[in-house]
């Protein structure tokens, strides 16, 4: 999925030209990744692991 992305910065003018985002930067990559370790094991979902997430 593609999506635009725009970021304001108070007193940083950006060079973005769209109508609803004039003087914002416009973000040309973003990374964010979430990962849950687990098992095959079939349970109740308790002893799920603890999220990582990173950028």
């Amino acid at each position: 999925m593609a999506y635009d992305i725009f970021l304001k910065i108070d007193g940083i003018d950006g060079e973005s030209m769209d109508d609803k985002h004039k003087n914002e930067i416009e973000v040309l990559s973003w990374r964010w990744n979430i990962h849950q370790e687990s098992t095959m094991h079939a349970g109740s979902g308790l002893g799920s692991g603890k999220v990582s997430v990173t950028n």
